[in-house]
């Protein structure tokens, strides 16, 4: 029997267009469903977990990346990871769904829960040298992105996602410094002063930058985006080409691809990570296509 739980970011702006709706369309959903609210980071992660592991068998994510990243990882820890999950984007930046075209389409998420119509996707999966894991769904990077989203994640965002993400990319721009690191994977290594290193199984990050363009959840590896020394200046210059989706033609700039990578930093304490929008731990990493797929409730295209 189709039971579906929707997961709703206690902050989130749509709540009240979710509410409306929900109450429009309750009547087409099949099967029994309920609706849990946010009320703290992490909360839908322990939300997510506990509603798998009672044999819901879809779960509806309400909001942003970040949301979507908590519920994934909950699925991921339950009992029953083979659990659906689906997207209603209406957080900040909503970037994994520019991937997959997963808009606000409400009905259209009734007639493919009705229809237990989803995907498999892959996702990564980060395990750190003390052994604890995080799955991401979108990208994980190192280096200034974790500076921005320790920024975004603080600021009020009265004007726009867009603006907060810029400010932000700015700012961190002008005090970040580069960390050398050294990666290993199956076919190639590469050591240097990265300004950022990109793993991504998306797309998009920073609210709409196109900054993988080659990047598919559908594809075994991940598209790997390292980019060295770069000034506010190259920045500036090339915005506007992540916007498009075109990839960067700069010296600083190196496209790969890997299904495997180990991650270390001379200076261990200050290689920060985050994934999804989420800052997520220190230190050296390996990160691995996970072994589970993820049900992602979504039309082939």
């Amino acid at each position: 029997m189709i039971k579906t739980a929707f997961i709703v970011n206690g902050k989130s702006k749509n709540k009240k267009r979710f509410a409306r709706d929900l109450d429009r369309y309750r009547h087409q959903l099949a099967g029994e469903f309920t609706v849990v609210h946010t009320s703290q980071a992490g909360h839908a992660l322990y939300l997510a977990k506990e509603l798998a592991n009672e044999d819901f068998t879809h779960l509806i994510a309400v909001g942003g990346d970040g949301t979507l990243h908590e519920v994934v990882n909950g699925v991921q820890r339950s009992k029953n990871p083979a659990c659906a999950v689906g997207l209603l984007p209406g957080g900040t930046a909503n970037d994994f769904a520019k991937t997959l075209d997963a808009r606000w389409q409400f009905e259209e998420l009734v007639r493919m829960i009705n229809n237990q119509v989803s995907i498999p996707i892959h996702l990564g999966l980060i395990t750190f040298n003390d052994g604890s894991q995080k799955h991401f769904v979108n990208i994980a990077d190192l280096g200034l992105g974790v500076d921005v989203v320790r920024r975004v994640n603080r600021s009020r965002r009265w004007l726009g996602a867009n603006f907060t993400f810029f400010k932000a990319i700015i700012i961190s721009l002008l005090t970040y410094k580069n960390k050398a690191i050294r990666v290993k994977t199956r076919d190639w290594e590469w050591g240097g002063k990265i300004n950022s290193f990109v793993m991504a199984n998306g797309k998009y990050f920073g609210s709409g930058l196109c900054i993988a363009p080659a990047a598919n959840p559908l594809h075994d590896n991940f598209s790997i985006v390292i980019i060295g020394d770069i000034t506010i200046k190259d920045y500036l210059k090339h915005v506007g080409k992540l916007k498009k989706g075109q990839r960067l033609q700069h010296p600083a700039v190196t496209y790969k691809t890997a299904d495997t990578l180990e991650i270390t930093a001379e200076a261990q304490a200050a290689l920060g990570t985050e994934a999804d929008g989420e800052f997520i731990g220190y230190g050296s990493f390996r990160v691995t296509l996970a072994p589970q797929k993820l049900n992602f409730i979504q039309k082939m295209h």
